[in-house]
């Protein structure tokens, strides 16, 4: 009896698994004829260099297309991506390399990767550790936010990094997948965390192209000639510690947390900065509309101000906004009256309802975390308030609502640059580099100032900067600059090839014997092509004219890794050396050369007079060990 009910029981049981189990083999089979038929896409965070004639690529880059795994349609993807930037698909025993995170700022906007904090630190690195391999690979692109960070982490963490630094925050509300956002995800936080462990999957991806051509054209965002600030503000009134507001701050501290419990599980040190946003000269976006501003600032006068400050503290006690904490901070501003002015400027960014700059509790949440998952902190937020006028941060530093100036970029960029050097990250004993003889190195070119002075006027001549009802759009011309200035930076505007136009500026500085533009061309050049020693080796000849030694060492020693066995670069190496004093290696390169050319030719004789003139060079260090030997 016991038998019979136990067999009985067992057929039951595997009936019902089989039930279970049968519609998971169905979508399983359907997801590999999915696969098999190629029916989908996927879009990986890394691919590898485009090759010529088919050799197998020895480098990685980010995926220029990787922002439409987030887009059913990719025609409604914006035109985002990060920079390219190449780097080892094996990674060196010798070499350290660092992932960057975040948005446009991060990513250097409106001035490219050179502006950026990636060409920023590679610059500031080529003097602190110029003998140290450091490879720093940027991922970030305008308008994502932390769900963006944490759909990377997992494919950073296989190209084994050995730092990641971080600098997002500001589009947590009107970013893509924001909570405010035109293109965020239907069903909240938890529905957004599902759809990114299954975008990749073939058959989630046929539903979300159903789903997607059902959908009406004012149901979704279209892709129009808007500004990217104008498509995704979807929301355009979040009230300061309202439910969606508060969807903003758990959205971002959930995603944070785990991006860094993920980056602390492996092993992998990260450094956050807090966020800095313009203060004083960026007018509250909720108010464009309904305030001329520049009628109410042509309006203020001294004599009136501190009556306006009692009227304004009056109307703020009945009720909080941006409007009157942006006028009271005018006033205050107008008696220098500087510490409550900057309050002011703060709350009426607070208070803003259009959340294109993060609020200040982003910051509080942001030094939280770093102190929970033992992140190291860049307080980039002092930096900026220590090198603005009366610790406001306004024009001097930023460009409109967020973005740094150059001035700006290299501030922010000192902040993390700082803090590797003296956290020893690196492990390698750091240069002495003075901040002034920094600032003369920054890797941002005439052009690029340009470029970037071009598309800030665009973007503020448009939505959420100026009034569509008092203000017609003006026509956006040119910045001044030279004729052939002006027509490279015509070239990039309409995304001419970016090696065409380096190539030509190269030309045109050294013509007209500006050296330090071309050298800084060049730099720029052999830092983007990894692999090409030609240009390597021209950025160090131009150094070299520049009585630049050390960075023409970097180059031409770059060159010589590429090309071991071509005596041209031998021979600049050596000289490099030489003009450093350092003798030895001088000396050795020469020994190196010697060895690669023929005897009885014009070039031997010639590395043999140089051989002759390091070891002279090297006697006084030697004398006087001698002469204390003969004394005693």
């Amino acid at each position: 009896m016991y038998k019979t009910v136990s067999k009985h029981f067992v057929k039951q049981l595997s009936f019902y698994l089989i039930l279970i189990v049968i519609p998971f083999i169905i979508l399983l089979l359907l997801e590999l004829t999915l696969r098999l038929s190629s029916f989908g896409d996927e879009y990986p965070l890394f691919i590898e260099k485009p090759t010529t004639k088919n050799k197998a690529s020895l480098y990685l880059q980010p995926n220029p297309l990787v922002i439409n795994r987030y887009f059913a349609d990719e025609k409604l993807a914006p035109k985002v991506s990060p920079d390219t930037v190449y780097f080892k698909k094996e990674k060196s025993l010798t070499s350290f390399r660092i992932f960057i995170q975040g948005g446009s700022t991060a990513a250097g906007f409106p001035y490219g990767r050179w502006g950026s904090l990636q060409g920023m630190l590679e610059q500031r690195f080529k003097r602190l550790y110029p003998n140290k391999e450091i490879e720093i690979i940027n991922t970030a692109m305008a308008a994502v936010n932390s769900y963006t960070l944490l759909d990377f982490v997992d494919e950073i963490i296989e190209q084994q990094p050995d730092l990641v630094l971080i600098y997002a925050g500001h589009n947590e509300y009107l970013g893509i997948m924001g909570v405010g956002s035109a293109f965020a995800a239907k069903g909240g936080r938890l529905a957004t965390l599902l759809h990114l462990k299954f975008k990749s999957w073939r058959l989630y991806q046929l539903l979300q192209k159903a789903y997607s051509f059902t959908l009406t054209a004012d149901s979704q965002p279209s892709k129009t000639n808007k500004t990217l600030m104008s498509r995704v503000a979807k929301e355009k009134e979040i009230t300061l510690d309202s439910d969606l507001y508060q969807q903003g701050i758990e959205q971002f501290n959930g995603n944070m947390s785990l991006i860094l419990a993920k980056y602390k599980a492996a092993g992998i040190p990260v450094v956050l900065g807090n966020l800095v946003s313009n203060e004083s000269g960026q007018i509250p976006f909720s108010t464009v509309e309904r305030v001329d501003w520049n009628s109410y600032k042509d309006s203020l006068n001294a004599a009136h101000a501190l009556t306006e400050i009692a009227q304004l503290n009056d109307f703020i006690s009945q009720g909080e906004n941006a409007e009157n904490y942006y006028k009271l901070a005018l006033n205050l501003q107008l008696l220098s009256r500087h510490a409550e002015a900057k309050q002011a400027f703060v709350l009426a960014k607070n208070h803003d309802l259009l959340r294109f700059r993060a609020p200040s509790q982003f910051n509080q949440v942001i030094e939280v975390l770093a102190e929970k998952y033992g992140a190291s902190l860049v307080d980039v937020q002092s930096l900026f308030n220590d090198n603005s006028v009366n610790g406001i941060i306004g024009n001097k530093l930023i460009l409109e609502h967020l973005h740094p100036t150059v001035a700006g970029y290299f501030l922010l960029a000192e902040g993390y640059v700082d803090l590797i050097v003296k956290q020893n990250y690196i492990h390698s004993s750091a240069q002495s580099y003075p901040r002034d003889k920094a600032w003369l190195d920054i890797p941002v070119s005439a052009i690029d100032k340009l470029y970037g002075e071009f598309v800030i006027s665009k973007l503020v001549n448009d939505f959420p900067f100026t009034s569509t009802m008092n203000k017609a759009k003006k026509e956006v011309a040119l910045p001044p600059s030279r004729k052939f200035e002006k027509q490279a930076l015509i070239k990039r505007i309409e995304n001419g090839d970016w090696w065409e136009l380096q190539q030509d500026l190269l030309v045109k500085y050294q013509q007209r014997n500006e050296i330090e533009q071309a050298a800084k061309i060049a730099g720029s050049m052999s830092s983007a092509m990894v692999d090409n020693p030609q240009v390597a080796y021209i950025a160090g000849q131009l150094y070299q004219q520049l009585n630049d030694w050390q960075l023409a060492s970097y180059y031409h020693k770059k060159a010589v890794k590429m090309q071991s066995e071509n005596v041209q670069y031998l021979l600049a190496l050596a000289q490099d050396y030489f003009l450093l004093k350092s003798y030895s290696h001088s000396l050795s390169v020469l020994k190196k050369a010697d060895d690669l050319v023929a005897e009885s030719t014009p070039e031997k004789q010639k590395i043999l007079k140089y051989i002759i003139n390091v070891k002279r060079a090297m006697l006084p260090k030697l004398l006087p060990n001698k002469k204390a030997k003969s004394s005693s």
